[in-house]
């Protein structure tokens, strides 16, 4: 059953998403909350308790020094009271108190005031000092105002703090060992997705193997048989397609020299036309079954590969613009023949179909922008999506005169996830379609 309340909502947005910290705050929540139970019962009931104890039997040994006025002289008192019960007793005749019971501020004093009033019936006037480990009282009588200084130990427990502090300190030794035994368990989590991820780039990890606890390990075997299947069928297609464009090659070159040979017509011409367009189609297949290459990754200049494609790519009526916003040359650690690839085939998508192609390169703190923009048709909105998948083309709003094969986009895109990135379609500001592509940097 779904709990749908407002402060599990809230819980939910402010809870962190890392598993390694949800783990902690499972792990350490239960031992805060546990500590504060036991800190606030000890507390409150037993150091009060203990506290009470000590100041009923001082309040009697007060009570019993003050009976003595009585019958023995003030000498005597003193010194019983010094010698049996370690206090200090000093007489101040013809003086009066004054009652605070508002300046209470420790449990010392709450406890003794109310222990002598109960217990005596006599207003007091008691004050707690730390520092000295002493406390004073005085109470009158009916001749004198008796002042006691009693020892702190005598009226207060003062060694229970250290069941707190042993009690901190044995979490904190439970908190460490746990905190490191859990970080042993999420390490090969970490590593599992770090080759997830990889592979998901184009890479791959090796010396990969399988760690931690047996649910893990099952979940990594699974990945790796995952990553040789996909592997292998990525080699058959490969081969297959590469096969079939060897094959068609050699058929097409041999009727391409047998048209050359003919004398020279319309019909000859418009047949090499067609015997081209399939040698480009064949190419544009082979293209497409190796976006999913081998290559490693090094350090690109992607402003000289911008430039040295811009300059390859110059024709007759085309215009080839390249702009960047960064004063400094960027770098970036990809593939560089896919990425090379994949930028000339969306510039010869654009001189396809337009006169005027602006790229433009620019970046940000977290990722670099590439935008190739041309002055043709460009494509209607609703069709975005479906000018990325391979095999497709517009014709509705293309010149269907074109040679393709549908597969520039599509070849594109895969690239670009190839490299962890996106790429998205939209309108170009000087009419036609803009391709806009966005690699995450370096970390």
């Amino acid at each position: 059953m779904k709990i749908d309340m407002p402060i599990f909502k809230k819980l939910k947005k402010i809870s962190p998403n890392g598993l390694y910290t949800r783990s902690l705050i499972i792990i350490i929540a239960p031992i805060v909350v546990l500590q504060a139970i036991l800190t606030f019962v000890f507390l409150e009931r037993h150091w009060q308790l203990v506290t009470k104890k000590l100041s009923s039997s001082v309040v009697s040994e007060i009570g019993m020094i003050i009976k003595m006025q009585k019958s023995s002289d003030l000498e005597t008192i003193t010194s019983f009271a010094k010698e049996f019960y370690d206090i200090s007793i000093n007489f101040y005749p013809n003086q009066e108190i004054t009652k605070d019971n508002n300046n209470l501020r420790t449990i010392v004093e709450r406890t003794l005031v109310r222990e002598i009033e109960e217990r005596l019936g006599t207003e007091t006037w008691v004050k707690d000092f730390p520092e000295e480990k002493r406390v004073i009282i005085k109470i009158p009588t009916n001749s004198n105002v008796i002042e006691f200084l009693i020892p702190r130990r005598n009226v207060y427990a003062t060694n229970s703090h250290i069941f707190l502090v042993w009690m901190v300190i044995s979490s904190i030794l439970i908190l460490s060992v746990a905190i490191l035994f859990l970080r042993q368990q999420i390490k090969p989590i970490e590593k599992l997705a770090k080759a997830a991820e990889s592979f998901g780039m184009g890479q791959k990890i090796e010396n990969f193997k399988p760690s931690g606890a047996s649910e893990v390990r099952k979940a990594a075997d699974a990945y790796i048989k995952m990553q040789e299947r996909i592997e292998k069928f990525i080699e058959q297609r490969t081969l297959m397609l590469a096969g079939v464009s060897h094959d068609l090659r050699t058929p097409l070159t041999r009727i391409r020299l047998q048209l050359e040979m003919l004398s020279k017509n319309k019909e000859s011409e418009e047949l090499l036309k067609d015997v081209d367009e399939m040698h480009y189609m064949l190419e544009t297949y082979l293209d497409f079954s190796q976006t999913a290459s081998s290559e490693e990754n090094s350090i690109v200049n992607i402003n000289e590969m911008i430039e040295e494609i811009t300059e390859t790519s110059k024709e007759k009526n085309k215009s080839i613009i390249f702009k960047s916003s960064s004063e400094n040359h960027i770098n970036h650690k990809c593939k560089y023949i896919a990425l090379k690839r994949c930028i000339i085939n969306l510039v010869n998508n654009a001189k396809a179909y337009g006169d005027e192609i602006i790229i433009c390169l620019s970046e940000t703190n977290n990722e670099i922008n590439i935008n190739i923009e041309d002055d043709g048709p460009g494509i209607n909105e609703k069709d975005y999506e479906k000018a990325l998948k391979p095999f497709q083309r517009l014709d509705s709003s293309r010149n269907q005169n074109i040679a393709g094969s549908g597969l520039g986009l599509s070849i594109s895109q895969d690239i670009i996830k190839t490299l962890d990135g996106n790429l998205s379609l939209s309108k170009s500001a000087i009419g036609g379609l803009k391709v806009e592509i966005q690699l995450p940097k370096n970390s």
